[in-house]
């Protein structure tokens, strides 16, 4: 059996969990291989090579590729339609309100200035409509702040500012076991980077089942704030690190392994 990892940047790194599910996978008896897909490819003559490919990456290019393996016949881990909706923030955050998780109060616009009469009511977040693209996160809270970020085509995600006292917290799902990590942001050491583990309440399982039915998918974390009327989704990442789990390479490793030998997904 043989699994690929496609990947936009370099091999896992070393302790991480992905490496240390990777290696879990080989002494299995599994051969595992990390490809970077070349800087240019032949859609004419992709094949699929392997029993599963893991798509471990956001990026336009291996997406793209990933597509095109799929069409060939490939099974990827996450589908490729998955990691391109959770790349695009405004779909995501649609989709994910339309499907009942609680989310911030959203809007989308290409026209920032257009958003003046939503800081009348209080400061919003300020994202690029697609991860990786544009500038990152930024809170406004006066309109002459509008203009220095406008960028001409771009779609942007904007939502209310939650305040929060709370650390940041990740659900993560691997499979039907869903887990809860507090972090700290901006992380300063490998502690932070790992978090505290939480007990995963009822209605966060609920928000976790509910968010994977509308992706499609049960591999993936949520960014969550908690908010005075509860937790709200912010971000969605598929196919995280796992940073935190407890034992997360090894029920990671076991997720595939099982994804491999029945054919999933």
């Amino acid at each position: 059996m043989r699994i690929v990892m496609l990947t936009a940047h370099a091999v896992p790194t070393a302790g991480s969990v992905t490496a240390e599910c990777i290696e879990r996978l080989r002494q299995w008896g599994v051969r595992v291989d990390v490809v970077l897909p070349e800087t240019l490819v032949d859609l004419n003559s992709l094949a699929a090579s392997a029993d599963l490919y893991l798509l471990k990456s956001v990026d336009d290019h291996v997406v793209g590729v990933a597509s095109g393996l799929e069409a060939a016949g490939a099974r990827c881990l996450n589908r490729a339609a998955v990691v391109r909706l959770c790349r695009d923030r405004v779909a995501v955050t649609g989709v994910l309100a339309a499907a009942g998780v609680p989310v911030p109060q959203s809007w989308t616009t290409s026209e920032l200035p257009a958003l003046a009469p939503l800081l009348e009511e209080g400061p919003v977040i300020v994202k690029s409509g697609k991860v990786r693209a544009g500038m990152g996160h930024r809170v406004v809270w006066d309109p002459e702040d509008l203009a220095e970020s406008t960028l001409p085509g771009q779609q942007w995600l904007v939502q209310r500012l939650e305040q929060t006292a709370s650390r940041d917290r990740k659900i993560y799902r691997i499979g039907d076991q869903v887990f809860g990590v507090k972090r700290r942001w901006p992380a300063t050491s490998l502690a932070d980077k790992h978090g505290e583990p939480f007990t995963v309440t009822a209605e966060l399982r609920r928000i976790s089942d509910d968010a994977a039915r509308a992706l499609g998918s049960d591999l993936f974390s949520l960014d969550l704030v908690e908010t005075q009327d509860g937790p709200v989704v912010v971000d969605v990442h598929p196919f995280p690190g796992f940073k935190g789990v407890p034992n997360g390479a090894l029920r990671l490793a076991d997720y595939i392994f099982a994804a491999l030998q029945e054919g999933r997904p």
